[in-house]
């Protein structure tokens, strides 16, 4: 991310995402040291079912955010893409993505 300063937002984002990698690395640590490699393993396994809920919840929050990028400056896909570092196939699908989890919300 380009050098600017921070809105208090941001850096509590930084923050808090400094504190992910912290407690991940702690809980790595903390697995390898379990000397009975049975419960090592069935930690081990907690820790990736947990990252794999997280990463799913965080590219839900990235696909909405690049909506709302989308959104806010009114950019062609081709823009978007441009705007956002991905393809334009890359693009439409966030777009597609995000259009769907607003539908499944609406009541």
């Amino acid at each position: 991310m380009a050098e600017q300063e921070r809105t208090q937002p941001e850096e509590a984002a930084a923050q808090a995402l400094d504190a992910l990698t912290a407690a991940y690395r702690e809980a790595v640590a903390t697995i390898n040291a379990i000397p009975d490699p049975q419960r090592s393993f069935e930690y081990a396994t907690q820790l990736a079912n947990a990252l794999r809920d997280t990463y799913q919840q965080a590219s839900e929050l990235r696909t909405q955010a690049a909506a709302r990028i989308w959104q806010a400056e009114e950019l062609s896909l081709a823009a978007l893409a441009e705007r956002i570092g991905v393809s334009k196939a890359r693009a439409d699908q966030l777009i597609r993505a995000a259009r769907a989890t607003k539908k499944e919300q609406q009541p």
